[in-house]
């Protein structure tokens, strides 16, 4: 299983935050967008949101830690901009994703989180956006996930991001992904359920027909949106529309390996 993707596992932990988000009606991030030479720290930020980017649909984690390293730099010239705090968060987020495969969190993988929410909060004092609340929430329910003490230390702080999240993002469309993803991998006498999270990932792929942050703002998600719905289509029997969803994925982002080399494949042959 590629280490950047989320795992069944780690799904099951974002659950008690992502599923704060399953009721959000949907409103497309809009941003006044500019021509004009990014600089600064909003340069730093531009590069650091295309490198994750990269990272992430090459299942490269040590381009991933780069991408780390280069805004811990950033970050000392800027130590206070929102969008450095939150590109930086992001990384760590995506780095412990999928990375526990036995079932247990692992040091390393909770202090990311840890580190995660540490500078979401900071960002999202600066600068409150829909990504880093849905982002914090989503950190914050993955400690809540693993028992019942956690559950009580963080469950409500998740709640809380949750609709500061929807809040400030109605139409978000990677507010409503994070929640059908929430919703598919919750049973529904939980407030989940697998034809809610289905819905949500389609109104998430609507909603991004329409998304169009100005850079340096979040901007991920389109791919990854559909690389959910092929396994929702699988899921439910319709392989067509699975293969029909995973092509989709790949036009956007040809270099997804997880949809390339794994979930494309395990289709078979088109019949």
């Amino acid at each position: 299983m590629p280490a950047l993707r989320f795992s069944t596992d780690c799904i099951r932990r974002i659950v008690t935050s992502t599923m704060l988000l399953a009721c959000a009606t949907l409103q497309p991030l809009h941003a006044q967008s500019t021509t004009a030479p990014l600089t600064g720290a909003a340069r730093w930020a531009d590069s650091a949101r295309t490198q994750i980017e990269r990272a992430v649909f090459a299942n490269d984690a040590a381009a991933l830690a780069g991408v780390g390293t280069m805004l811990d730099r950033a970050l000392t010239a800027f130590p206070n901009d929102p969008l450095l705090l939150h590109y930086r968060a992001y990384g760590l987020y995506r780095e412990s994703m999928g990375r526990d495969e036995g079932g247990e969190m692992s040091d390393a993988t909770e202090k990311k989180l840890k580190s995660a929410i540490e500078l979401l909060e900071r960002s999202a004092a600066a600068r409150p956006l829909a990504e880093t609340e849905a982002l914090l929430s989503s950190c914050l329910g993955a400690l809540a996930g693993t028992g019942m003490v956690n559950g009580m230390r963080y469950g409500n702080a998740a709640s809380e991001a949750g609709t500061a999240a929807r809040t400030l993002g109605p139409n978000n469309p990677r507010v409503a992904l994070l929640a059908g993803i929430g919703a598919w991998f919750t049973p529904s006498m939980w407030g989940g359920g697998k034809d809610k999270g289905y819905a949500l990932v389609q109104q998430a792929i609507s909603a991004f027909a329409k998304d169009q942050p100005a850079r340096p703002l979040p901007s991920w998600g389109a791919a990854e949106a559909y690389a959910w719905l092929g396994q929702m289509e699988k899921d439910r029997g319709n392989v067509s529309g699975a293969r029909a969803a995973y092509d989709r994925a790949l036009a956007i982002a040809p270099e997804y390996r997880w949809v390339r080399d794994q979930l494309r494949p395990a289709l078979g042959a088109a019949r």
